[in-house]
């Protein structure tokens, strides 16, 4: 497997693959001690817990013929400034990952601030 930073310093392969294995999954998301981890095939793209600025649910949804189509991600804001889109297959699945940084990280901001709209 292989491990890649979303955000932050880099951390050790061992001490990663070990808390990688005795993470509590949430579909693709993987909840580890000092990290979050989100997998897509070989690859693992992990982000400390305390380089996440706010986390939300992003759902998109469109049409293939005759078949509506949804899609959730999960987004992370980083202090880097970057945005992160994680695609997982299920929304109750963003939505107890969300659950779970809302009340174990209460400095992460949880949901979606619309920008104010002025005229």
């Amino acid at each position: 497997m292989r491990f890649a930073c979303i955000c932050g310093a880099e951390r050790e392969k061992e001490a990663l693959q070990k808390e990688y294995r005795e993470a509590k999954a949430q579909g693709e998301v993987r909840l580890g001690a000092s990290c979050l981890f989100y997998r897509y095939f070989i690859k693992v793209r992990y982000v400390a817990y305390e380089e996440i600025v706010r986390a939300y649910l992003r759902e998109e949804s469109g049409e293939s013929g005759e078949f509506l189509l949804q899609e959730y991600y999960l987004m992370l804001e980083t202090k880097e400034g970057g945005k992160h889109k994680l695609r997982l297959e299920r929304s109750v699945n963003v939505k107890a990952v969300l659950a779970y940084l809302e009340e174990n990280y209460k400095e992460i901001k949880i949901g979606f601030d619309r920008p104010s709209q002025s005229k």
